[in-house]
C-alpha cells in the first residue's frame, strides 16, 4: 500500500507546489551541500528579515521530494500516519490560496541519491544558489564522487542567469562548480581572494561566542556571533553575500 501511496502523494504535492509558485512568484534562494546547510539557511533568513524582506524557510528537514513541496505549501507532514496524511492532502489543496505569501523563500535542498537534485529543481528554479560543501557524507548512495558532484553541477547550471551562485571557496570540489555555472559566481571562506568575495580573515572566541573579521571590496568589518564554531562564521559570510546581492538588485 505504501509503495502505491507515496508516488501518488509525491506527484500531487509537486503539482500543487508548482501551482503556488506560479501564482505567487517568490524569489527563491537555495542552500545545498553535504554539511552546514541549516546554519546557512537560518543566517540568510535572518539577514533578509533584518533588511525588511518578507521571507520564509523550510522547517526542520523539509528538504526532500516530499518535504520541499510541503515547505513551499507551508503545511506540516503526516509522517507515518495515513490518517494524518488525509488531513495534509486537504490542507495542501487549500494552501494554493494562502495569504501573505513571502517575497523570498530560502530553501535547503537535500541530496542523498543520484537524481535528487534534478527532481527538486523540477519544482523550484533558484535566483541564488549557495553550495556550502561537498564531502563523502552521502557517498554510499552514489557510484562515485563524480556522480555526487554531478548533482551540484546541475544546480550551478540551473540557477537563473540573472541571479548568482555563491560557493565555498575553501572546498576544491565546490570551487570547480564555477566552471559550470550559468550565473555570476562569488566565493566565501578563508582562502578566497577576489575583490567581490567574502573572505574570513580572523575568528576570535570570546566569553559569549566569537568575533569574525570579513573582508569584502577591500574593506574589513567585524561581526559578533553569539555562538561557538567555525561553521557559524562560514554561514555568516554566505549570508552577507546574499544580502549584498539583494541590495544591488
Amino acid at each position: 500500500m505504501k509503495s502505491i501511496f507515496k508516488p501518488i502523494l509525491k506527484y500531487y504535492l509537486k503539482l500543487l507546489a508548482e501551482l503556488v509558485l506560479a501564482i505567487h512568484r517568490p524569489k527563491i534562494i537555495v542552500v545545498a551541500g553535504s554539511v552546514n546547510k541549516t546554519f546557512v539557511r537560518d543566517e540568510v533568513r535572518k539577514v533578509l528579515k533584518k533588511a525588511g524582506k518578507s521571507v520564509r524557510a523550510n522547517p526542520r528537514n523539509f528538504n526532500t521530494d516530499i518535504g520541499l513541496p510541503l515547505a513551499i505549501l507551508n503545511i506540516s507532514s503526516g509522517y507515518g500516519s495515513y490518517r494524518e496524511w488525509r488531513s495534509v492532502i486537504g490542507r495542501a489543496f487549500h494552501a494554493i490560496w494562502q495569504k501573505n505569501f513571502p517575497e523570498y523563500l530560502v530553501l535547503e535542498l537535500g541530496v542523498s541519491r543520484a537524481g535528487d537534485m534534478r527532481y527538486l529543481l523540477s519544482i523550484v528554479r533558484p535566483e541564488i544558489s549557495i553550495v556550502t560543501d561537498i564531502t563523502q557524507r552521502y557517498l554510499e548512495s552514489f557510484s562515485s564522487m563524480g556522480d555526487l558532484v554531478a548533482e551540484y553541477i546541475y544546480l550551478a547550471r540551473k540557477t537563473k542567469k540573472t541571479g548568482a551562485v555563491i560557493l565555498n571557496g575553501d572546498n576544491l570540489r565546490v570551487k570547480e562548480l564555477a566552471k559550470k555555472a550559468s550565473a555570476p559566481v562569488c566565493y566565501f571562506g578563508e582562502t578566497c581572494a577576489g575583490k567581490n568575495d567574502w573572505k574570513i580573515i580572523e575568528i576570535k572566541k570570546n566569553e559569549t561566542g566569537q568575533v569574525v573579521k570579513i573582508k569584502h571590496n577591500e574593506k574589513i568589518k567585524e561581526y559578533g556571533i553569539l555562538r561557538f564554531g567555525r561553521h557559524h562564521a562560514f554561514a555568516l559570510a554566505a549570508s552577507l553575500a546574499v544580502e549584498d546581492l539583494i541590495d544591488r538588485k
